[in-house]
């Protein structure tokens, strides 16, 4: 299944980005409403960054290891969903943040080699290619390795996340 994402980078972060830094747990119980949360998204680390997400086309995030560790704060991902981020790049992420945003849809991939994070620039124009394990860099005429995501991952992702995936198959395929 062909899984191809193309984008803008919008925005650099450093390792150990937290969830409290995507979403302040300040606004945790204030409003359920995704879209109305989102715009408090990187507000405390990056003012504007909603406004941003909104006016760039498919905008990816490409940040250090270990992004979105801290809480098991589902709001973590759904706000940079519902800011519209197409992608996030990152040479790993914290295991809750990545099954929290593959199960709402939100794509992930972890580059092959940490490098890479230092090579791609705010403003690069990616185009992730999820069936051949890279990230083609078309600012910069540059490929680089992905690490492969598993085939029922990228059925969920197809799907537009973990709920659709089983509304669509009524139930998990007992063969995965």
């Amino acid at each position: 299944m062909p899984i191809e994402i193309e984008g803008v980078v919008l925005k650099k972060f450093p390792a150990n980005t937290n969830t409290d830094e995507i979403i302040s747990g300040k606004y945790k119980y204030d409003e359920l409403d995704m879209e109305k949360l989102a715009v408090h998204t990187f507000e405390a680390v990056c003012e504007g960054f909603y406004e941003a997400a909104k006016r760039c086309k498919n905008p990816i995030l490409v940040a250090g290891r270990n992004f979105g560790c801290g809480s098991s704060r589902e709001q973590a991902p759904a706000v940079l969903k519902a800011c519209g981020i197409a992608c996030i790049v990152a040479p790993s992420f914290a295991r809750i943040f990545f099954r929290n945003a593959i199960n709402i849809g939100l794509p992930l991939v972890e580059v092959a080699e940490e490098s890479v994070v230092q090579r791609i620039e705010e403003g690069d124009e990616l185009i992730i290619d999820f069936n051949n394990a890279k990230i083609r860099n078309m600012t910069r005429g540059e490929e680089y390795p992905v690490r492969e995501m598993p085939d029922f991952m990228l059925e969920i992702l197809n799907e537009g996340g973990l709920v659709e995936f089983l509304r669509k198959r009524k139930g998990f395929p007992m063969d995965v």
